[in-house]
């Protein structure tokens, strides 16, 4: 379902250029769980952000579905990712002043009301309502993230993820702020979402609880693949 094809992003400071990305291909199936890997500086974040159309593409090509990703304006670009991707970071992203349902209904706030009923949802409250249930937060939709644990903030970011029913969760170092415990509770949910629901996850971590927990690592060096691996 995601190709990447002959991909290069470059960074120019004056005459100075330096290729963040330098030439990587390779393709992800769906549902496959993926992370990109490597060294700060590696090219992994980069990467991800192309992925995500958050960053543009020097040369080369990302197909999702067959859909050019190099051919789209960035009107086009904005809504393909606000319908086909989901994000999850470090920092959770939740606003302190609303609470867990209503952090994850404000996914569908950019979607126009032909947008969201083309996701087959007619009830946007009932569906954050549903997203939290996945994660494991039913009874928690009235806390604000202040009454939450690390562990259950990136819950309800990851339910902010996947109540658009996304063909693909970026994930960029989503345990970098959480403890042992709680790293291995959102991987295995995570894990368990991609297998039900076909969801393809790629993760940029450095995190070994990560690249245990996929089923397939791929590590940068200095913007190309030095290795990638079936786990």
């Amino acid at each position: 379902m995601l190709e990447i094809k002959s991909l290069v992003k470059i960074y120019r400071t004056g005459e100075e250029e330096v290729r963040a990305v330098d030439d990587i291909s390779f393709t992800v199936d769906q549902g496959e769980t993926v992370a990109i890997s490597g060294a700060s500086g590696s090219g992994k974040t980069t990467l991800l952000n192309m992925i995500g159309t958050l960053d543009g593409i020097s040369s080369g090509d990302i197909m999702i579905d067959g859909v050019s990703i190099a051919g789209m304006s960035e009107k086009e670009k904005t809504a393909y990712r606000r319908v086909n991707l989901g994000f999850i970071f470090q920092s959770y992203n939740l606003i302190p002043v609303l609470s867990a349902l209503e952090n994850v209904e404000l996914a569908f706030q950019p979607l126009s009301r032909d947008e969201i009923a083309a996701l087959g949802i007619t009830d946007t409250r009932q569906a954050a309502m549903d997203a939290l249930k996945a994660v494991g937060l039913e009874g928690y939709e009235t806390r604000r993230p202040g009454q939450l644990s690390g562990g259950q903030q990136q819950r309800v970011s990851i339910a902010r993820a996947i109540v658009r029913k996304p063909r693909i969760i970026l994930a960029d170092e989503p345990t970098a702020n959480l403890d042992s415990k709680n790293s291995l509770m959102v991987l295995s949910l995570l894990s368990k979402l991609s297998h039900d629901h076909k969801i393809t996850v790629i993760y940029s971590s450095h995190d070994q609880e990560v690249l245990k927990n996929v089923s397939r690592v791929i590590i940068l060096k200095d913007g190309k693949i030095v290795e990638d691996r079936k786990c």
